[in-house]
């Protein structure tokens, strides 16, 4: 089958490999106007496969070069743009689209972050038909993989990564034998998830343990991380472990109440009903290490004790403005 694929990223440079290995003929790959990465870029530049990086994918010259390759599929893996129908009627099968999300749910952006910050024991990997919505096309193959109490974002990533070639070669397979049976989405079951940005990362300690746990593991590395405030200064809290079957009770959200020794301690952070306990930290431009936080420390912002402070300096500096004009 004639393919050109639409992609950035690992996933994608590990699709275009597998997809070739499987002896379909490439035509070109077209990545991100503004890459990620160069790993898609270089793989297919080894492979000598020609490259193309439009600044608009819908815009005429795009779509007549791409009808000049006479695709019979359009393969998409972590593509940025919304193709349009100019595009997606070009394949001769139209254009399929490699999704990171159990659809029709968890549509939209930064999926595997969102799934492990709503508590999910398993992530969807979904191949669709594209149509001109957000991954709301019929579903073409869809496979589901663990996800464990202890999984971080990288470790969700990593077996991502690893399965998404093998489902795209499985449902391109099914394309070219007219076995592949695509099923319309129910919109009623979809839910759509924007991408994260600047400011989710701050950690409310008023939350529950479990949310905090659950937000820690999904931004941690190669995300982010966590966000809180000690003293005025930004932590990154990039590890933290929580056991259900610790006590819950009232006490002041952000205070360190305990430390645990050892390899796996760290410091106890009373939430809104539990405790985390924080395992890893670190301060911009420092390496990160365990917590050595004191009983009775005090993270995150407390903004009523803020607003006051702020109050009392503007009426210290008014009536300092007033005896200066007075004298």
């Amino acid at each position: 089958m004639r393919i050109v694929l639409f992609g950035d990223g690992r996933w994608a440079a590990d699709t275009l490999q597998r997809l070739s290995s499987d002896g379909h003929d490439v035509a070109a790959v077209v990545v991100r106007a503004r890459a990620s990465d160069s790993l898609l870029e270089n793989a297919a530049t080894a492979m000598r496969i020609p490259v193309q990086r439009p600044a608009g994918v819908n815009a005429p010259a795009f779509v007549t070069s791409l009808a000049a390759l006479a695709p019979d599929l359009g393969v998409s893996v972590s593509y940025d743009q919304i193709l349009r129908r100019a595009v997606l009627d070009v394949p001769r099968y139209g254009m399929m689209n490699l999704h990171a999300g159990k659809l029709p749910q968890y549509r939209g952006r930064n999926v595997i972050n969102w799934a492990i910050i709503n508590g999910e024991e398993e992530i969807g990997l979904t191949a669709h038909v594209v149509d001109e919505g957000i991954d709301t096309g019929p579903i073409l193959k869809q496979i589901t993989l663990p996800i464990s109490w202890a999984d971080g974002y990288g470790d969700v990533l990593a077996h991502v990564v690893a399965a998404l070639p093998g489902l795209a070669a499985d449902t391109v397979r099914e394309i070219a034998a007219g076995t592949a049976t695509p099923v319309p989405q129910r919109a009623q079951d979809g839910t759509y998830f924007a991408g994260r940005g600047n400011g989710d990362e701050w950690l409310d300690w008023s939350a529950s343990s479990r949310s905090l746990y659950n937000k820690v593991r999904a931004i941690s590395r190669p995300g982010p991380g966590a966000l809180t405030l000690l003293d005025g200064h930004r932590i990154v809290v990039w590890r933290a472990r929580y056991d259900p079957s610790w006590p819950c009770y009232i006490a002041t959200p952000g205070q360190v109440v305990g430390r645990v020794v050892g390899d796996e301690g760290g410091a106890l952070v009373k939430t809104g009903d539990s405790t985390l306990l924080v395992q890893e930290v670190q301060i911009t431009g420092a390496p990160s290490t365990p917590p050595r936080w004191r009983i009775g420390t005090r993270l995150g912002n407390d903004l009523g004790t803020a607003l006051l402070t702020a109050l009392d300096r503007v009426a210290t500096l008014e009536r300092r403005l007033l005896k200066e004009e007075l004298a």
